[in-house]
C-alpha cells in the first residue's frame, strides 16, 4: 500500500522542502498523510480540467510544480480557480502536493532537465546555498558549457525547437560564439548579473522584465523563452521519480494542461 506520505518523503528526500524559497508554498497542500494512493497524476499547476483528469482516471494525488494555494486565502466559497479547484479536490478525496523551489533548488532537478535539453556540461549551481543541516550544496540555477561552441542564433533557434516556443524574447546580440551559459527555469531574471560573474555569455530564462533587457555593455544576452516553456520538463522529472521508485504503481503524466499564455 502506498500512501500520501510516501510520495512526500520520495520527493523530498530529492528536494528537502527546506531549500525552498521563504516565500514559496512547497509541500502536501491538501489531504492526509495516512490516505491510501489508488493513483498519481503530475501537472504543472492544478486547474479544474486537471483534476477532472484524475478522478477520471482514479488517481486520488496530483502532484504539481506550482503551489495550488500560494497566497493566504480567507475564504473557500467556490469562486476564481484556486477555490474551485479546493471544492472540487476535497468533494473527490483527491490530495494536492507541490514541489516548487525546493525542485528547483537541487542540480537535478529542474534545471538540470532545462540543461540537459540544450546539451550543457560540466554544469554547477549558479547561486550556491551551504545547507545548515549537510555538506550539499544547493540552490537557484544552473552554469555550464556547451560541447560546442555556437552562434547566438543557432543557439536561440534551438532553444525554440527544444521548448516548443511560438517565440522567444531577447536582448539585443553580443556577436560573440556562446560557450558558456547559465540558466533559470521560470522567474529567474534576477540572476542575470550573477550569470555574468559567472562567466555566461547567455543567460536563458523563462520570466524577465522589460528593464532587464537592457544588456549593452555587459557582454551577456538574456534570453526569454517562457515560464511554461522551461518548466514543462518538470513533469518528466516527478514521473520518472515515482515509476523508478514505485514501478507498478499507477503515475500518468496530465494530457489535459495547457499553457495558459497564448500567443498572436
Amino acid at each position: 500500500m502506498i500512501t500520501v506520505q510516501d510520495i512526500c518523503n520520495l520527493i523530498e528526500d530529492v528536494a528537502p522542502l527546506s531549500y525552498q524559497e521563504a516565500y514559496d508554498n512547497a509541500g502536501l497542500i491538501l489531504g492526509q498523510r495516512d490516505r491510501p494512493l489508488s493513483g498519481v497524476l503530475i501537472c504543472l499547476d492544478v486547474s479544474e480540467p486537471v483534476i477532472d483528469e484524475a478522478i477520471r482516471y482514479g488517481c486520488n494525488m496530483i502532484v504539481s510544480h506550482h503551489p495550488l494555494i500560494f497566497r493566504g486565502i480567507k475564504q473557500i466559497v467556490g469562486v476564481g480557480r484556486v477555490e474551485t479547484c479546493l471544492v472540487k479536490a476535497i468533494r473527490h478525496d483527491v490530495a494536492i502536493y507541490a514541489g516548487h523551489t525546493n525542485l528547483d533548488a537541487v542540480i537535478n532537478g529542474v534545471n538540470g532537465k532545462i540543461a540537459a535539453m540544450i546539451g550543457l556540461t560540466n554544469c554547477r549551481i549558479l547561486s550556491p546555498v551551504q545547507s545548515s543541516d549537510s555538506s550539499e550544496i544547493h540552490g537557484a540555477g544552473l552554469v555550464g558549457a556547451l560541447e560546442q561552441a555556437m552562434d547566438e542564433q543557432a543557439l536561440l533557434n534551438l532553444i525554440k525547437k527544444k521548448f516548443n516556443c511560438s517565440c522567444i524574447r531577447h536582448s539585443a546580440f553580443t556577436g560573440r560564439l556562446v560557450q558558456r551559459m547559465a540558466i533559470c527555469g521560470g522567474a529567474g531574471s534576477e540572476f542575470l548579473m550573477e550569470a555574468r560573474k559567472a562567466g555566461a555569455t547567455v543567460f536563458l530564462t523563462g520570466e524577465a522584465r522589460f528593464h532587464e533587457f537592457f544588456t549593452e555593455g555587459l557582454d551577456i544576452m538574456l534570453v526569454d523563452a517562457g515560464h511554461f516553456e522551461t518548466e514543462q520538463f518538470t513533469k518528466a522529472l516527478f514521473f520518472e521519480l515515482i515509476s523508478k521508485k514505485f514501478p507498478t504503481f499507477a503515475v500518468r503524466i496530465s494530457t489535459v494542461e495547457k499553457n495558459p499564455v497564448h500567443y498572436l
